[in-house]
């Protein structure tokens, strides 16, 4: 597949639900799985137009997220699994470790798991003074007993803190502990502004949806704390009885990408809708964003939530996705390599409209107000899941895939790609 890639809309939707008539078990919905190969690819865009996509790794079990060190490597998580380094990542010719990094939470001798519940290592983020003390925060899901009634675990979100030494975390302690609940999903970590540490946790999926708008709990929220794991004394529940001081915002679904805004210095939040509904928001201390009393999608299978899209008292997002995106990790880029994307957001998309293989790294462009003016859907011919998106130190941008056979791309710029 190397040069210029170009499939059809049609194409693209020819696979579908398919039921034979006499009864048949119906076919998946979807794209077949197509393998990446070697590259590297080249792409035409619409702005940028040409660029060059390069593997850096394969073989990767289920990508999540990754993270740039100082010295140029990066890490990698597999999530629930382990976390990988990637020696000279932003090199001409990086190198996988094949030994993961040791001291990660190891819950893989769990017993009556459900293939839904969350465990293991979710999202890292490297200590902004890392190069002084080699401080690496990271999110996991831990059992905490099991509900009969559900017949699922009970899990707990925890955000912890080690030191990287010699592909060993060591000293690990936990900064912030969740409640004990069912359908606990995932988590992302970002340094704001004044170095605070934001942390994403999802809602519940079953059972208590409800608990996203409460403040006794971490679910469904987007929490601020210190490095050290103390409450800053300014969030807007410290003083609110009952209330998890950490919480800075509540009434998300899945809030699964978080990013910077390098002009305001606000937050900027991806977050999954149901069917439908998908949003970006600006995280405003106190909001509430409404799940799931509010929402633009429906329930899976398209009946109706009993909801109007924005109600009295809760923040509107920045923009919607109809169809779903599936949006994960996000970045807003301000680097000076690619010159008619500074100030885009990127979003890495898993599917669209509930079609699997149609997965792409989004391109936002917005105006001055932070409105959406136009669209991109970039590396969709290579029908991965894709899950994590960052602007490296060297000013390119690297994407993460979440397959069972993982890659890591590096997207740089390139002479636009002859028809």
């Amino acid at each position: 597949m190397r040069g210029w890639v170009n499939i059809s809309l049609a194409a693209m939707l020819a696979v579908g639900l398919v039921a034979s008539a006499h009864g048949a078990e119906p076919q998946p919905v979807g794209l077949e799985p197509m393998p990446v190969g070697a590259g590297p690819y080249h792409f035409d865009t619409a702005e940028q137009h040409g660029i060059r996509v390069d593997i850096l790794a394969r073989g990767l079990a289920h990508g999540y997220s990754f993270a740039f060190l100082p010295d140029g490597d990066a890490l990698i998580v597999e999530r629930g699994v382990r976390i990988r380094q990637l020696r000279d990542a932003t090199g001409a010719k990086p190198v996988l470790v094949a030994a993961p990094l040791a001291g990660v939470p190891d819950f893989s001798g769990t017993a009556n798991i459900h293939p839904d519940d969350v465990l293991g290592i979710q999202d890292i983020a490297i200590d902004p003074d890392f190069a002084n003390n080699r401080l690496l925060y990271y999110t996991y899901n831990r059992p905490a007993g099991y509900d009969a009634g559900a017949r699922r675990l009970k899990v707990v979100t925890v955000l912890a803190r080690a030191t990287l030494r010699d592909g060993w975390l060591t000293g690990a302690k936990d900064l912030l502990t969740g409640e004990a609940a069912v359908g606990v999903g995932g988590s992302r970590i970002l340094f704001g502004k004044d170095n605070m540490l934001f942390l994403s946790v999802g809602g519940l999926s079953i059972g208590d949806i409800q608990s996203a708008q409460r403040t006794d709990n971490i679910y469904g929220k987007i929490l601020r704390i210190r490095r050290d794991g103390t409450v800053p004394g300014d969030n807007p529940f410290v003083k609110t009885r009952g209330a998890r001081p950490e919480i800075y915002t509540f009434g998300h679904r899945d809030p699964l990408g978080l990013a910077l805004d390098p002009a305001s210095g606000d937050v900027i939040a991806s977050e999954h809708g149901p069917q439908g509904g998908d949003e970006v928001n600006r995280i405003l201390a106190g909001r509430n964003y409404g799940w799931p009393l509010y929402s633009y999608g429906v329930e899976y299978g398209g009946s109706p939530l009993p909801t109007v899209p924005v109600g009295p008292g809760t923040e509107p997002p920045v923009m919607v996705w109809m169809p779903a995106i599936a949006p994960s990790g996000i970045a807003l880029y301000d680097g000076d390599r690619f010159a008619a994307w500074k100030g885009n957001l990127f979003v890495a998309s898993a599917r669209r409209g509930e079609i699997d293989g149609t997965g792409a790294l989004v391109r936002v462009v917005f105006n001055d107000k932070f409105q959406e003016i136009r669209q991109e859907s970039l590396l969709e011919s290579l029908h991965q899941r894709f899950k994590d998106v960052r602007q490296g130190p060297d000013g390119l941008l690297y994407a993460l895939t979440d397959e069972s056979d993982s890659v890591l791309l590096r997207i740089s710029p390139a002479p636009r790609p002859s028809r």
